[in-house]
């Protein structure tokens, strides 16, 4: 008889009762997320390229000086001025990722409990309920969702398949006898307004789109009736389900032929038609097991986490009378890769606020790139725990707004180089957005490039590959240099500053009222010293690509950038000087980013500025900022402190009016939904365990002391090297293994060494270190 128990500790004995409690799958391309009732379960598809518009709106007619004007006003004082006029520069808001709709199976009940789980290692969403096992992956190979149903109960399974979705343009039709076609349009604009909400505009040209699901059937039969598919005494089946978009580039109107995209979804159907369920099932499981098996973590000397689910195990956790479980935190981090491996591969767009998923036409925060941190944090994992390709589509995001950043830079600020704001979207949006109407607290931020250059540093970093230096890393860091140095101005200390200049996404209080912009911030000024730093230091493996006049720019404009500062209350300053907050617990930490992710805080009296800073910030957050301070504490070298951040940050969140943390389904809640505290958090707690900069390489630099055993394998150091395995007791190093890709000296240390010990790693083969 046909049963189901858990294989994975990510189960439930509930169904998800909504779209954020379901379990996501995805290949990168292509998502699902799997939820619903038994009797119609539901599989919300997303494709990464369906978005609204394109943009048919100009950039804003930006009045001429306006750049002098605001810098005068910020000079004499009057920053809700300066703030005013920069309002001016806004162009029409980002587009909105869209939702393609539901594909829906319809079965009477059939009676027996319910059982459902995410296999995190296979890359496998199942349910066991009724008699009927349903299994559901996203595919790489053949880029397709697959959905396998199989039963033993007699008469086989009754079934009736059917299309929903919330775009307003759409058609459903059959396919032959075995298949459904949904084509359909995106809106043309997705925007808002502050009187009436959400706008959506349905003009041309827009996106269009086709969904496709054949069936095919291993006993029993399968056959169209009007707009769905009726299942028969079926035994067993698999659902082949692709969607095409007609988008074809950042800069080309957006194929208008739903029936192309149906042409080329029924192609790769049809390619991968003949393969058997197993063949499809295990080429995949053995894709999905090789990456994700890259890093383990385990935590001994804790309590297993037992045989309950997911959702009573985040309850139980977090009850004031209950005892925390440890086992939760791995559980979180190895998701975190999960989501990224499902969300972000070599070829697709980069992860935005949602990941891959998205329910909503009109989403919140337009499912867009939130480039002022919440993009970064979707990839700060990505070169540590061991997925660098996952990071490919980010880079290739960061190229492509440097392409498309040089007439915003130009035409706005007079400089050379490049430029991106606030947000951007599938059409590389790099002008400030709002329409006129955004507070510049969100919307005018230019140094957006800046920091998306760095994650080009950090790939190199750590994979030390010359060739993605020379032809990619360097040109595109060195346009977002030439933007810097073309922005920067004199204060009236003589020094270099940014201004205008926000910090993200913050306000401090004047005589006139709240105000965001100033003549510097602590990010900006550290996110310069970042970019110029890696420029200097990669310089000689840049070969030609190095420009020696921009690097004697960088040479004479670094020790002229202002320092930063310290508060009267043993803070790092924010802004140009100490000024009062208007939040003092308010969520984002951007003056801390040369903490983390950055590392330019490296002097003592700043980095206690910066725990004063953590400290006054306080523990309370949406869930992506709490994952942010796990990062921070883990690298003031706190465990306790990080260690309570998860607690937070593992709080469970039934609505919206929860607060953050996570959802049962372990989705980070910001709320609502946003990703990008998952894969902070996953970061984080890689840096509990390890941390490398410059030729230091720290071996539980921040173990909290509630893990005193343990061990992890294959986390990544930049400068090439793999820490493959790392093991600890009583909270102390037993034994690591490193192997570096070349040869390599570095200076390794671990808590129970205050002096570090210099290595000479030879290439390929593992070292040893045994305390």
């Amino acid at each position: 008889m046909l049963t189901m128990l858990p294989t994975s500790p990510f189960w439930y004995d509930r169904p998800a009762p909504r779209w954020a409690e379901g379990m996501p799958v995805g290949n990168g391309r292509l998502g699902a997320m799997a939820w619903g009732p038994p009797t119609e379960q539901r599989f919300s598809l997303n494709e990464d390229t369906f978005w609204s518009g394109p943009p048919s709106a100009a950039p804003p007619d930006v009045p001429a000086g306006l750049l002098d004007d605001v810098r005068a006003d910020l000079r004499a004082g009057r920053h809700v001025a300066a703030g005013e006029k920069l309002k001016a520069a806004q162009g029409r808001g980002a587009e909105a990722f869209q939702p393609v709709g539901d594909l829906v199976l319809r079965t009477a009940d059939g009676g027996g409990g319910l059982v459902r789980e995410l296999d995190l290692r296979d890359g496998v969403a199942r349910q066991f309920t009724g008699g009927v096992l349903q299994e559901v992956l996203a595919d790489t190979a053949t880029g397709l969702l697959l959905i396998g149903l199989r039963t033993d109960r007699p008469g086989g399974l009754d079934a009736e398949l059917f299309w929903r979705t919330p775009q307003l343009r759409h058609q459903v039709r059959p396919f032959g006898e075995d298949g459904l076609a949904l084509l359909l349009t995106a809106p043309s604009h997705v925007g808002d307004d502050a009187d009436r909400g959400p706008v959506v505009e349905h003009d041309d040209p827009a996106m269009s789109a086709a969904a496709l699901v054949r069936v095919r059937c291993a006993g029993g039969d399968v056959t169209a009736d009007g707009d769905r598919l009726l299942l028969r005494g079926v035994a067993a089946c698999t659902l082949l389900v692709d969607v095409r978009t007609g988008f074809a580039g950042r800069d080309r109107t957006p194929l208008g032929d739903p029936e192309e995209c149906l042409r080329r979804a029924a192609a790769t159907i049809t390619a991968a038609w003949p393969l058997p369920w197993s063949d499809l099932y295990d080429a995949h499981t053995a894709e999905h097991r090789a990456l994700m098996d890259r890093v383990r973590l385990h935590l001994h000397d804790v309590p297993p986490p037992g045989a309950l689910p997911l959702d009573v195990r985040l309850r139980d956790s977090a009850a004031d009378d209950g005892p925390r479980d440890e086992q939760l935190a791995p559980l979180l981090f190895d998701f975190g890769r999960y989501l990224l491996l499902a969300s972000s591969r070599p070829g697709t767009q980069a992860a935005h606020l949602q990941g891959l998923w998205n329910d909503s036409v009109t989403p919140p925060w337009h499912c867009d790139y939130t480039v002022n941190i919440n993009t970064q944090m979707n990839y700060w994992p990505a070169e540590s725990t061991a997925l660098p390709e996952c990071h490919q589509p980010l880079l290739d995001l960061v190229a492509e707004l440097a392409a498309a950043g040089t007439g915003a830079a130009r035409a706005l600020y007079g400089t050379d180089g490049w430029t991106c704001h606030h947000n951007t979207d599938l059409w590389r949006a790099t002008w400030p957005v709002g329409d006129g109407n955004d507070d510049p607290m969100w919307s005018h931020w230019p140094l957006a490039g800046a920091w998306l250059s760095l994650h080009l540093a950090e790939h190199w970093r750590y994979g030390r590959d010359a060739d993605f230096l020379r032809e990619r890393g360097w040109p595109v860091a060195a346009g977002a240099a030439r933007f810097l140095l073309g922005l920067l101005t004199e204060d009236a200390d003589g020094y270099l500053v940014t201004g205008p200049a926000t910090s993200p996404e913050n306000r401090f209080s004047t005589a006139d009222g709240p105000a965001s912009v100033d003549l510097s911030t602590a990010m900006d000024l550290t996110l310069a010293r970042e970019l110029f730093g890696f420029l200097a230091e990669s310089a000689p493996e840049a070969g030609p690509a190095a420009d020696a006049a921009l690097l004697a720019d960088i040479a004479a404009a670094l020790p002229r950038l202002r320092p930063l500062g310290v508060g009267s209350r043993g803070e790092l300053l924010e802004w140009h000087v100490e000024r009062p907050e208007t939040e003092p617990h308010h969520r984002h930490l951007s003056h801390l980013v040369g903490l983390f992710p950055g590392a330019a805080l490296t002097r003592p009296r700043l980095r206690a500025a910066a725990r004063r800073s953590l400290e006054l910030r306080g523990d309370e957050g949406t869930g992506w900022s709490t994952a942010w301070k796990i990062g921070l504490w883990a690298r003031l070298g706190d465990g306790a402190a990080a260690h309570r951040l998860l607690g937070v940050m593992l709080r469970p969140v039934e609505s919206d009016a929860d607060g953050g943390g996570v959802y049962p389904s372990l989705l980070c809640a910001h709320p609502p939904f946003q990703i990008d505290g998952n894969f902070g958090a996953t970061a984080g707690i890689a840096e509990l365990l390890v941390q490398s900069h410059g030729d230091v390489l720290d071996l539980l630099p921040a173990l909290p002391p509630a893990w005193p055993a343990g061990e992890v394998r294959g986390l990544r150091a930049r400068g090439g090297v793999t820490v493959e395995h790392l093991a600890w007791s009583a909270s102390t190093l037993r034994s690591a293994i490193l192997r570096a890709e070349r040869p390599t000296t570095l200076r390794v240390r671990w808590p129970s060494t205050p002096t570090p010990r210099t290595l000479t790693l030879p290439p390929g083969r593992p070292y040893h270190l045994t305390p």
